[in-house]
């Protein structure tokens, strides 16, 4: 008797210091959360004009990403390569600013970067390709700074866009 006495008060002693801590858990309120509002956006058009301004941003960034490769070329693959992607989109986008007489005479410019980017991708540069590469870029640096800098260019940017699109429609 004594002994199942000591067990129970060992026993309840034991439950008490456990609590009933699922069972509390389980007949409380949780807290509710907040519904949140949707968020409605409404779409516009967007509608960007060719400007002067514009073409001086392409033409700077341009400017600095041909630099950066004439300076840099050689010391690190994947910068290079980055370097001549970023100056024949900056080109591109010089080039859709343009009118299409002027923005023709830029195309041989702009394929001028496209060999220069395949010897860079597909070949090692070697002392022979690094020249060719150097002497390209510093040439074509030379003329394009000469032939389409935003004053030279200033009275041939198109007036929006779309003036390519309805002419060849």
């Amino acid at each position: 008797m004594k002994r199942s006495i000591a067990f129970m008060l060992v026993f309840f002693m034991l439950a008490a210091m456990t609590g009933c801590e699922p069972l509390k858990k389980k007949f409380t309120r949780k807290p509710k959360t907040p519904v949140k509002m949707p968020r409605i956006y409404q779409v516009k058009k967007y509608e960007k004009k060719p400007t002067p301004q514009l073409y001086q941003k392409h033409y700077s960034y341009w400017v600095t990403w041909q630099s950066e490769l004439i300076k840099v070329l050689g010391q690190n693959h994947k910068k290079d390569v980055m370097c001549i992607e970023q100056i024949i989109s900056n080109l591109k986008d010089m080039q859709n600013i343009l009118v299409k007489e002027k923005g023709d005479v830029l195309a041989p410019h702009i394929a001028n970067m496209d060999r220069v980017k395949d010897v860079i991708i597909h070949e090692d540069l070697s002392q022979f390709n690094k020249d060719y590469v150097s002497r390209t870029l510093e040439k074509e640096d030379r003329i394009i700074k000469r032939e389409f800098s935003p004053a030279k260019v200033r009275n041939n940017l198109k007036k929006s866009f779309e003036e390519d699109d309805a002419k060849n429609q």
